[in-house]
């Protein structure tokens, strides 16, 4: 009789201590305020590095103008939302633009692309926090300086 308990708890034991593992990668879904805008510049025809500017105050950007330290922008499933106001004692947003988040095959998010009004922009997930998240604009060269432009924009999480 005890051969048959032990038999049957030893299999018991074995499958208990599995490890737990996540079944996803963290959802990006939550509210972030911009934290800090920088942009880089190269000369493409002379190689000169250019100005690494990180920008206080509105900020021209793909998605709009962006006030650092106090704009908000939330990702909730496939919404992307701008524009926060407070009214009645309510959250709410101005603006909502479909999104889509990318995940590679190691399970960290990838891109975003957010499809706001007139053209798609697509944005590079280079830092995917669960306090923060850091987004590269791909560069975009501007032709009468021929300069490349790297834009980032730093968010950190404030609520759900």
């Amino acid at each position: 009789m005890k051969k048959i308990i032990y038999a049957l708890l030893i299999p018991l034991f074995f499958i208990s201590c599995e490890k737990y593992q996540l079944d996803t990668y963290p959802t990006l879904d939550g509210t972030y305020v911009v934290s800090w805008i920088r942009v880089d510049s190269v000369n493409v025809y002379e190689g000169n590095q250019g100005n690494h500017t990180v920008y206080d105050g509105d900020v021209s950007t793909p998605i709009g103008n962006l006030t650092v330290g106090s704009e908000k922008v939330s990702i909730s499933g496939r919404s992307f939302y701008m524009g926060y106001f407070l009214q009645n004692g309510g959250d709410h947003w101005s603006e909502v633009y479909n999104c889509s988040i990318h995940q590679g095959v190691d399970g960290h998010w990838d891109d975003l692309r957010v499809d706001y009004i007139e053209r798609p922009c697509n944005f590079v997930i280079e830092e995917d926090g669960l306090e923060h998240m850091l987004l590269k604009c791909p560069a975009s060269h501007n032709l009468t300086t021929s300069n490349k432009v790297d834009l980032w924009i730093y968010f950190s999480r404030i609520g759900p």
